[in-house]
């Protein structure tokens, strides 16, 4: 006789086609064979996660058609099973997924693509927070600017692609009516995604303000976010760059080392 857990195990494993005779034994006919029982609950998992990751990766399935981005849903499950009832977390491993299979070919974009539509799905579910008021320098003594930390907005990440990336996924919008054709060879792209207030917005970053950025992400100082910067783009301006941010909503969370003021006293 079969443990729960043993009888649990083998169903689970039989709606991904490993074995399914391993479990029918325990299944009660009751009209329906249960060989066609299983049937049933494979393709209502199926279904699910493919109507989940098309919804979360549009401009994938757009580019490599539906009938394709449905054998890439497939085998994606079956390398990464939802481990919950929540299916929104599914499309995490995904780029790296397409990274793996596409990876050294000209289709390698497509993991970069996959990267920039998760971003969205994150920044569009990520919680709530009040973005920093650039008042709130003000109490900063001059000393310790340098050691002026701040945290991302929880409803912003970060990218970086060597493929024009954002021309990518705006020619693959729906209603775009405009030159189809991407260069992939137009160059680089830095990219901040964020939640705004009319859905998600994606931004082309300078190498300084994206390094910036980047190293204040990291936890970084501000002089060390400065210095990482400028390496970088040596006529970077920290002003006009930290003016840029607020205005954008994208800093939180501001604090500093007062424990060493009279270091970075005059």
């Amino acid at each position: 006789m079969l443990s729960l857990r043993e009888l649990q195990t083998r169903f689970a494993a039989s709606l991904f086609d490993e074995a399914p005779e391993r479990v029918t034994p325990w299944i009660r006919p009751q009209g329906i064979d249960p060989l066609a029982r299983i049937r049933i609950y494979r393709n209502n998992l199926q279904q699910g996660f493919l109507k989940t990751l098309a919804l979360e990766f549009p401009v994938i399935e757009r580019l490599v058609s539906a009938e394709y981005f449905r054998q890439l849903a497939l085998a994606f499950l079956t390398r990464h099973p939802s481990a919950s009832g929540d299916l929104h977390h599914i499309g995490a491993p995904f780029a790296a997924f397409l990274g793996e299979k596409f990876g050294g070919t000209r289709y390698s974009y497509f993991a970069d693509v996959a990267a920039l539509e998760w971003a969205s799905q994150e920044c569009l579910v990520a919680e709530e927070c009040t973005s920093l008021d650039p008042r709130v320098l003000r109490a900063v003594p001059p000393g310790a600017y340098a050691t002026v930390r701040f945290r991302l907005h929880p409803a912003a990440r970060l990218l970086r692609s060597d493929f024009p990336i954002i021309r990518i996924w705006e020619v693959n919008q729906a209603g775009y009516a405009g030159e189809p054709l991407v260069d992939l060879a137009a160059g680089a792209d830095l990219m901040l995604v964020r939640r705004a207030a009319q859905g998600i917005d994606i931004r082309r970053l300078d190498p300084g303000d994206f390094q910036l950025l980047t190293a204040l992400a990291e936890g970084q100082s501000l002089a060390e976010a400065l210095e990482a910067s400028l390496a970088c783009a040596p006529l970077f301006d920290l002003g006009a760059a930290l003016r840029r941010c607020f205005e954008l909503g994208v800093l939180t969370e501001m604090t500093y080392d007062q424990s060493r003021l009279k270091e970075y006293s005059p």
